[in-house]
C-alpha cells in the first residue's frame, strides 16, 4: 500500500486499499484529501473529503 505520501493519505489508503482492489464497494467512490478548503484537492466534487490542518511540527 501507500509508501510515499503524507500521513493522512497513508492511513486512508491503508484502510481502503483492499476495498478498491477487490471492488467490494457498492458504487464508484471518489475520495479526496486536501490541506485546506481551497478546493485544490477536488474536495467540492468528492463523495468523501478529508481535510488536513497546517500546523508546526
Amino acid at each position: 500500500p501507500a509508501t510515499d505520501a503524507s500521513g493522512t493519505v497513508k492511513a486512508t489508503m491503508d484502510a481502503v486499499f483492499d476495498h478498491f482492489t477487490d471492488m467490494k464497494l457498492p458504487a464508484p467512490v471518489r475520495i479526496s484529501m486536501a490541506c485546506c478548503l481551497n478546493m485544490c484537492g477536488a474536495v467540492h466534487c468528492s463523495d468523501i473529503a478529508i481535510l488536513g490542518v497546517h500546523r508546526k511540527p
